[in-house]
């Protein structure tokens, strides 16, 4: 439920009542992040000593407080009410950073899915060979020197026609 500011003047203190102030937009778009960060850690601290403080005012009235004859008003003095106020302002603050984070890692993960395209698109581009010496005009061929496996079709036949020249020298000679 909303709280009117009227209500919160009277439940808050000055200090809590700046930093709930502070956690209304357009104040809260406008923080760093240091200073959100800061707001977060502020209203959380001051949420549960509200709540600690009214949940020892119901003890209390229940008489299991541990210290002694100490009476409280029936109502608990509007530290629940307060910790409602801080609660709201609380959640408008982390959903602030929620956003901000959620911001970040969205530019983030734009940023590489371009540079991840990038990377794509260049290892489709043409490569170019490298500027070595090549046969041209003025320039003789270049010799060979690739050495075919062993196995291979002309390969065979260069060892049957050596094996027969071998024999038929070996024949000749009788």
């Amino acid at each position: 439920m909303a709280h009117t500011r009227k209500n919160e003047r009277r439940l808050l203190t000055g200090d809590e009542m700046e930093f709930v102030e502070k956690a209304r937009h357009p104040v809260l778009g406008a923080l760093s992040d240091d200073d959100l960060h800061h707001l977060v850690g502020y209203l959380s601290d001051r949420r549960a000593r509200a709540l600690t403080i009214a949940n020892n005012q119901r003890r209390a009235l229940r008489g299991k407080g541990g210290r002694g004859e100490v009476t409280f008003e029936k109502a608990d003095s509007g530290n629940r009410q307060k910790a409602a106020v801080l609660t709201d302002a609380l959640t408008r603050a982390r959903r602030e950073a929620s956003r901000r984070a959620t911001e970040v890692a969205r530019d983030e993960l734009m940023a590489n899915a371009q540079r991840a395209l990038e990377l794509k698109r260049d290892s489709k581009r043409a490569k170019r060979p490298a500027n070595l010496p090549r046969p041209n005009q003025g320039m003789r061929a270049k010799a060979r020197t690739r050495v075919d496996p062993i196995g291979s079709v002309g390969e065979a036949g260069r060892v049957t026609k050596f094996v027969a020249v071998a024999q038929a020298k070996k024949d000749s000679r009788g």
